[in-house]
């Protein structure tokens, strides 16, 4: 009985370990997954600012287009043609930074989902230990004891 109750304090030392492990597995996913939100609401308010900024660009450039076109006198179908190829610049560049931005956050969402994965690999490294059974010692016990009568007689 001596050798269950040295297994049975094993296990639940092994227990305790196990749960500090599952523990600290779900702390440690909760911080990357958090980190992970908090670069996504960046890179939205970054691609939010790109595209602000990308629009302001591209007006002043269309209002200087139309100030110097006044000033020399040109109009109508040139300023038109000018003013379209200005806009459909910046609607170029607009929609490259809204693509660049949607790869970034769709590559974010990948890596949250990958977490999950991640806590449940560092759970699993820790094996779940299992109690020891009370009849397997007894039985050893009850074996010792045949075998010594057997060698006594």
């Amino acid at each position: 009985m001596v050798s269950f109750a040295s297994a049975q304090a094993d296990y639940q030392a092994r227990a305790e370990q196990w749960k500090q492990n599952y523990v600290n597995a779900l702390a440690s996913g909760r911080e990357e997954q958090q980190q992970i939100q908090i670069r996504m609401m960046q890179e939205e308010a970054a691609h939010s600012q790109k595209d602000q900024a990308s629009r302001i660009e591209g007006a002043e450039v269309a209002a200087q287009a139309e100030v110097s076109a006044g000033a020399a006198g040109v109009g109508g179908i040139s300023l038109d043609n000018i003013l379209t190829g200005i806009n459909r610049k910046v609607d170029m560049k607009v929609q490259a930074d809204k693509t660049n931005y949607l790869n970034t956050a769709s590559q974010l969402t990948e890596e949250l989902k990958a977490t999950n994965t991640n806590i449940k690999n560092r759970i699993n490294s820790v094996a779940r230990p299992t109690a020891p059974n009370p009849l397997g010692y007894a039985l050893q016990g009850i074996g010792g004891a045949l075998k010594a009568s057997a060698t006594a007689a």
